[in-house]
């Protein structure tokens, strides 16, 4: 039977060849995107799910809560693991991470500059089980001064040599011997580095500074454990330890802090959820995290599921509309079929079978395409997404069991229509089944431009914020400028190098300043003019020399910015208006003292001299928060030199900054990079999102053309007669096709009607996401429907065209 079934099908394909291809290439092209996309999905859903027990692996968090803003702190204090192990039986092990810095490393001859360099506890591979090619994972990590390397770092240093026993030696001559060889970090690892040195190596890490929130602390708790329970037990960490220090810094007893509402507590969040949920459910703030760590955001992964679903649900919609397009031509094989015997059930597992094995040649192509396209849309994602048939012994069982049920859903309802045909009925001539189920596949085409519309209202709203945020003012001059990233490796001789540089004059002005515009900006608690009863005040600080206003082009809003002729201004420090309105100060703060924690747990002081107007210094997800510059005179003050040039001839001015650069820092090559570049590097997420909708936007409403052309042939093939009628008795052409157009336009405002507002509702909510954003534009809605409008009679154009010039006498016949 199954074999007559086959030969069925393969006859109806070949004798209705143009519905058999679009069909099979419909359904096809949607299975395609389907497959890319749930790729993408399960890559990202799988970060750091390969370590053992990730179920039972917790980061330790800090949530301050102070005057009404709240923070959540990915890092917690030194002692945090130790206490929590001791305190707590639940806690079965704990690890922590922490980051030494650029490093320059030196193996004989070879030396390169190395960002990527991190500290972790002994303890760092009993709970990440990373792989070693050589050495022992259990004691890499204990001595100080050792060091365990990643497979491709140590290529650059030893090649395929066996690194353990070497010594890396650093450009102040610091020396650590390799006690490991490990393999790289996995793609799917939310943390990632290339070197790790011994804890032990770091003696600050074994202070008692609980106020000093410098490292990610892991723990791994035992199973069963109630983590809210676990988190209330925490308070009395808290209480205990955190509390003394707090309340030397504070002047007041921490229960008078606490009684304002302010809060610090410590919290867990399950490592599994890092990559994907930490700011959305854990609010984490993004500079509290390492520059290694890999963040996403699930909004992206529900967008794209969401896409990956409406692209196949089309396709089905698609699928059915053309098989009962089809319906009167079969009908009377039906009838026949009733007549000699058949029953109802045989004719629908005749039917279904036709759409399963129709949807096993589509998933046969889809397969041949995915390979195709995934190069492409890797570039897209900037991921290594791979199609394995082989690799796994899921993927082909998956495979078939993805077209068993996309072939019953696709051919459901077509199987039952043509299967509930009367024999009598319709072999009787003049009679048939006319339009009883018209008004379902209108409802199809309805959903399936719908879909189309929201999937066009949302690349124009991404691309409409993307422009925005191009555009808007961001409190500096962002033109012309150029940084040189990896500055630090000049040291002493910078200075030197930004006077040499000046001498040309397309160079206007050079800066050397802390990281900006990226995760990992310090902060820092700080109390204004030292009154009673305050509460310190979270904000992020720069080190910055004396041209920085300059190069930047920063407003002065009050005060001066900091001179060579001051001596004192190294004790000064310069905020920005948003400072100003948290700390209070309404009078003039110039003057005023400012009070900070330094990293011995002392309290330093220093004096307002300027307030600056307020300039983005991160991404426009997060609004301006308060700042303080602080001059650093005497050492260069972070690694990137940020340079104005002319903009004209820049190819030029460029190679003659490089050949500089060379004299100064030997064989090290210059990092740079322009820093709108840099800016758009912060919108990465969004960029990839609106290729991404773009892409399947232009594929719906492709998918949806042909679910839209099968429905014209429907209409059409009902209707030929009464166009015949219509011709006869002097209907022009424009007549007929827009009597046969007026549908397809109705079910289109339909289908905007049902869109808008489902899409209204959706990136508004995503646009919550950005501290400064556009607004939902009525354009994109009127834009995304006159679209739709103007593709849909494109494509019946063609049915209601050649409907309307066919001969009368060829449809009456």
């Amino acid at each position: 039977m199954l074999k007559n079934f086959i030969k069925l099908t393969l006859r109806n394909m070949i004798k209705f060849k143009v519905f058999s291809v679009i069909n099979i290439l419909g359904l096809a092209v949607g299975i395609t995107c389907f497959i890319a996309l749930s790729l993408f999905i399960i890559d990202e859903t799988g970060y750091d799910g390969f370590y053992k027990n990730a179920d039972q692996i917790y980061r330790v968090c800090v949530h301050t809560s102070i005057n009404g803003k709240e923070s959540n702190n990915s890092k917690s204090a030194g002692p945090t693991g130790s206490v929590l192990k001791k305190d707590f039986p639940e806690v079965i092990n704990y690890t922590r991470i922490g980051y030494i810095g650029v490093q320059d490393l030196k193996y004989l001859d070879k030396n390169f500059r190395e960002g990527n360099v991190y500290t972790a506890d002994s303890t760092f591979f009993e709970i990440f089980g990373l792989p070693f090619i050589y050495g022992n994972p259990k004691s890499a990590l204990k001595n100080p001064n050792s060091i365990v390397v990643a497979e491709t770092a140590a290529k650059r240093y030893f090649g395929n040599e066996n690194p353990v026993g070497k010594v890396l030696t650093t450009g102040s001559n610091k020396t650590y011997l390799v006690t490991g060889l490990m393999k790289d970090f996995p793609k799917n690892s939310s943390f990632s580095c290339e070197f790790l040195i011994s804890m032990a190596t770091d003696s600050i890490s074994r202070e008692n500074r609980w106020l000093n929130l410098w490292y990610s602390t892991f723990v791994v708790l035992k199973k069963g454990t109630d983590t809210r329970d676990f988190e209330n037990k925490m308070k009395g960490t808290v209480h205990d330890y955190i509390a003394p220090q707090a309340e030397a810094f504070l002047g007041v007893p921490i229960k008078d802090f606490l009684a304002k509402g302010n809060d610090y507590s410590l919290f867990l969040q399950p490592l599994k959820s890092i990559y994907l949920y930490s700011q959305r459910d854990y609010g984490i703030d993004l500079n509290t995290e390492w520059s290694a760590i890999k963040t996403s955001d699930i909004a992206y992964t529900y967008i794209f599921a969401s896409i990956a679903a409406f692209l196949l649900l089309i396709a089905i919609i698609n699928f059915m509309n053309l098989a009962t397009a089809r319906s009167e031509r079969r009908a009377k094989e039906v009838g026949i079929r009733k007549t000699l015997g058949s029953d109802r059930f045989m004719l629908v597992f005749q039917f279904i079978s036709e759409s399963v094995i129709t949807c096993f040649l589509s998933v046969v192509i889809s397969v041949g395409l995915s390979k195709l396209i995934l190069p492409v849309f890797n570039s897209f994602v900037g991921k290594n997404l791979s199609l394995d048939l082989f690799d796994n012994y899921y993927t082909i069982p998956l495979l078939f069991l993805f077209t068993l049920i996309v072939g019953i859903l696709a051919g459901s309802y077509p199987a039952f229509y043509l299967s509930s045909f009367q024999a009598g009925h319709i072999l009787k001539p003049g009679t048939g089944k006319k339009n009883s189920k018209h008004s379902l596949r209108s409802i199809l085409v309805i959903i399936q431009f719908a879909i189309s519309i929201m999937l066009i209202i949302g690349t124009l709203t991404i691309k409409n914020q993307l422009v925005y945020i191009q555009n808007k003012n961001l409190g500096f001059n962002k033109e012309e400028l150029l940084s040189i990233n990896n500055a630090a490796l000049l040291g002493s001789r910078t200075e030197a190098f930004k006077t040499e540089i000046l001498k040309n004059l397309s160079v206007l002005d050079a800066t050397n300043s802390s990281n900006m515009f990226r995760a990992g900006i310090p902060g820092n608690g700080y109390l204004f003019d030292k009154r009673a009863n305050t509460d310190p005040v979270l904000g992020q600080f720069l080190n910055v020399d004396y041209d920085f206003l300059k190069t930047f082009q920063i407003k002065i809003k009050k005060g001066r910015f900091f001179s060579r002729d001051f001596s004192s201004d190294s004790d000064g420090v310069i905020i920005n208006e948003t400072a100003v309105r948290e700390f209070g100060a309404k009078d003039n703060p110039i003057g005023k003292n400012l009070y900070k924690l330094n990293d011995d747990l002392t309290i330093s002081r220093q004096k307002i001299i300027g307030v600056v107007e307020d300039f983005n210094y991160e991404s426009l997800h997060q609004r301006v928060r308060p700042l303080a510059l602080n001059l650093s005179s005497d050492r260069p003050a972070s690694k990137v030199l940020t340079i104005r040039i002319m903009p004209d001839n820049i190819r030029a001015t460029i190679n003659s900054i490089k050949e500089t650069w060379f004299r100064f820092s030997g064989k090290e090559n210059m990092n740079y990079s322009f820093l709108d570049q840099q800016l758009e590097r912060l919108y990465e997420s969004e960029e990839k999102t609106a290729r991404i909708t773009a892409l399947f936007s232009s594929i719906a409403i492709f998918i949806a053309c042909l679910g839209l052309f099968g429905l014209a042939a429907f209409v059409t093939e009902q209707r030929t007669k009464e166009i015949g009628i219509r011709k006869v008795v002097g209907a022009s052409v424009f007549e007929i096709v827009a009597l046969l157009s007026r549908d397809f336009t109705k079910w289109v405002i339909l289908a905007n009607v049902i869109a808008w507002p489902v899409s209204y509702y959706i990136m508004r909510n995503w646009l919550q996401n950005f501290a400064y954003r556009t607004d939902v534009g009525l354009s994109s809605f009127l834009l995304s429907g006159l679209i739709a409008l103007a593709v849909a009679l494109v494509t019946v154009s063609y049915q209601t065209v050649r409907a309307a010039l066919t001969n009368p006498i060829e449809s009456l016949r």
